[in-house]
């Protein structure tokens, strides 16, 4: 994913979580997942372990060319 790509992600993905752009990039790259998770309800949380937990969608996610490949991809899972 390229660089201008991955700020569209950034950005969508900070709304919907009800953060700054910053501040998911900086867990993100931290990994820290408690962070991010803590303003998603149970069920999204539930959804999200088990996006991390599958090493294959992980790769797959790290390797997706735009946000509507990973979207796809989590939609799809």
């Amino acid at each position: 994913m390229n660089d201008k790509n991955f700020e569209k992600l950034i950005r969508a993905a900070s709304q919907k979580l009800g953060t700054s752009p910053d501040a998911l990039r900086q867990n993100l790259e931290s990994g820290d997942v408690k962070a991010l998770s803590a303003s998603l309800s149970k069920a999204d949380k539930a959804k999200l372990r088990a996006v991390l937990q599958n090493e294959e969608l992980m790769k797959k996610l790290k390797n997706a060319t735009d946000p509507q490949d990973v979207m796809r991809m989590l939609n799809n899972k």
